[in-house]
């Protein structure tokens, strides 16, 4: 399996850039909780996203039954980890529920466009 590091970067380039424009302003102007529920889904949103990727990169040069299984497989199991780290948060460690929730969905339609932007590159690629 061959890493793309370009995707890697952008990646990064993302999540520091939310961090800046969103979780900077939020510590000066909201309560510590919000800030620490944010984080935590970033940060959960983050690991998605990487395992997201991980499938996708070793399903794409597969048979095209082979990706789809691959793909749709590691989406169930990257739900029921979500779902765990979720539950986790908030049973455990008593995270916010609602700025939790609505941080994790906004981190995962961005998490989407992601994704889709790596999987066009890789068919643009491959033809």
């Amino acid at each position: 399996m061959k890493l793309d590091r370009g995707f890697l970067k952008l990646i990064a380039i993302v999540f520091l850039g939310v961090a800046v424009l969103v979780v900077v302003p939020l510590s000066i102007y909201t309560n510590r909780e919000l800030v620490r529920s944010v984080i935590a889904a970033g940060l959960a949103s983050l690991f998605h996203l990487l395992l997201g990727y991980l499938f996708i990169e070793y399903g794409f040069e597969k048979s095209n039954t082979t990706f789809l299984k691959v793909i749709l497989g590691g989406t169930l199991v990257r739900m029921f980890l979500l779902v765990g780290i979720v539950l986790l948060l908030v049973r455990v460690y008593q995270f916010q529920t609602v700025s939790l929730m609505v941080s994790l969905l906004l981190f995962y339609v961005l998490n989407l466009f992601l994704e889709i932007h790596l999987l066009q590159k890789k068919v643009a690629l491959k033809r």
